[in-house]
């Protein structure tokens, strides 16, 4: 084909964007109702202890790692659910191969 001769034209391709990164970390951390109440309460609790330990002159470290207990324990949460959907992803894309 020369440069002159248009080119065919075909059907604009209708993109099927996979979800967004962000959204889908909202949708875990907010899914179900318990996982919700886990993060605002694990958000007071630091916030509560932070402002403990600071009034009370920061002699008490012990307050520092006790106010990320209920967070870092969503964070397993969420990295056990996240692997349970990778596994399963996988399993599907598997089970299409065959």
């Amino acid at each position: 084909m020369d440069e002159t001769t248009p080119a065919a034209e075909t059907e604009p391709a209708t993109p099927s964007t996979p979800p967004s990164a962000v959204k889908n970390r909202i949708r875990q951390l907010t899914t179900p109702w318990w996982r919700l109440l886990w993060l605002i309460g694990g958000v007071v609790w630091a916030v509560a202890l932070n402002v403990i330990y600071v009034t009370t002159g920061a002699t008490q470290e012990w307050l520092g790692i006790a106010s990320v207990i209920p967070i870092a324990a969503l964070l397993v949460d969420l990295l056990r659910v996240e692997r349970l959907e990778r596994a399963a992803e996988q399993k599907r894309k598997a089970k299409l191969k065959l």
